[in-house]
């Protein structure tokens, strides 16, 4: 019955959870003297949304795969992270290290994205964020876990195909990368193959393309018409104009800048309909952001937060009736934070309960 589950809850999740993770997003990276300034749109709509408090020396095991394959881990870093699906379940965050993770949904469904099975063990992609968080602190050590783990195919009776999801990585020295799964193989951008530290819905080949020509027309057509057909390409292309325009002693603060970007990228710019916009600030590790429901940009203080797993897990409702600084704003974790969030998803009632169980499983070693 356990294995069935695992396999049930998988194909699920392939099917009805890529709206949620990472729908319309558009992320990039600012070089604020040095000190990386990092800025996420998730676009996911009007659904609730958590930042929860992980802890440092939490012995986990893998989540929605086989239990023959599973992997088991101790968190070597506390980290940040939003949530839109479950707890362990993370689209995007930050760990103490610096290491920053955001994921975006692939513009084209494409059902043969991941690699065939191999001697790597398998990690779904719903929690390969909160792994590499909990483990690592650069962007060398993230893109080198992928010759041991792996994202496993669906199942080849899925009835819908899942979406590919891929991911922009960051470090606190300010290296950067976009990570893809196109035809079974893993596809990195890094350092010169990666000019513009921005990645949106679709590929970054193609991106980086059609950046070229919008820098190209915009010289003589300053403003650009939306492009409507292709959003995803202008979303990268507007962010990425700005992005090589910012210098830090002309362009104000990074940080209100960085919000700027964000809020010329959204769906709806007059309207913040982002399910959560953040940006991080490296230098003074400040976590700015603001949500759907709640325009006021607030902002908490990592080093302020505590990562010792004998404390409760503390977490941050992104829709609160809160401003300003709202570090001693957050709550103790409670089973019934997960439920909130998975009872909006459609989801069978046996995948909630497991996934809503699964913090259960794992173990404070300190």
């Amino acid at each position: 019955m356990k294995k069935n589950l695992s396999s049930i809850i998988f194909t699920v999740l392939c099917i009805c959870l890529v709206p949620v993770t990472g729908l319309s997003s558009t992320t990039f990276v600012l070089n604020n003297s040095g000190h990386p300034v990092y800025g996420m749109n998730a676009d996911g709509g009007h659904i609730p949304g958590f930042v929860i408090v992980n802890k440092r020396g939490v012995t986990k095991t893998t989540a929605l795969v086989l239990p023959e394959n599973r992997i088991s881990w101790t968190s070597q870093f506390g980290s940040v992270t939003f949530h839109a699906i479950a707890r362990e379940f993370p689209s995007e965050g930050i760990n103490e290290a610096g290491l920053f993770i955001a994921t975006m949904a692939g513009a084209q469904l494409q059902k043969d994205a991941y690699p065939e099975p191999d001697s790597r063990k398998p990690i779904s992609q719903y929690q390969l964020v909160q792994y590499q968080l909990d483990n690592f602190s650069t962007v060398a050590e993230v893109i080198a876990s992928h010759q041991s783990i792996r994202i496993p195919k669906p199942q080849e009776n899925s009835p819908a195909p899942p979406g590919s999801i891929h991911f922009l990585v960051g470090d606190s020295q300010g290296n950067c990368a976009s990570i893809e799964f196109l035809d079974g193989e893993m596809v990195c951008h890094t350092g010169w193959t990666m000019p513009v530290k921005v990645l949106a819905n679709s590929t970054y080949d193609e991106s980086i393309s059609y950046f070229r020509r919008f820098r190209f027309i915009h010289i003589f057509f300053p403003i650009t018409p939306i492009d409507s057909l292709r959003p995803s390409l202008y979303r990268f292309a507007v962010a990425a104009d700005s992005v090589k325009k910012y210098r830090p002693k002309r362009s104000g603060p990074a940080v209100d800048y960085a919000f700027q970007i964000l809020q010329d990228v959204e769906v709806t710019p007059a309207n913040h309909t982002a399910t959560w916009s953040f940006v991080y600030d490296s230098a003074n590790k400040q976590i700015h952001f603001r949500s759907w429901s709640n325009d006021q940009i607030r902002w908490f203080d990592l080093s302020a937060l505590d990562f010792s797993c004998t404390t409760p897990v503390k977490v941050l409702d992104i829709t609160a009736d809160l401003s300003g600084d709202v570090t001693n704003s957050f709550v103790d974790y409670t089973k019934e934070i997960d439920l909130e969030m998975l009872n909006t998803l459609g989801l069978p009632e046996e995948v909630i309960n497991a996934m809503a169980s699964y913090p259960d499983t794992t173990v404070c070693t300190e």
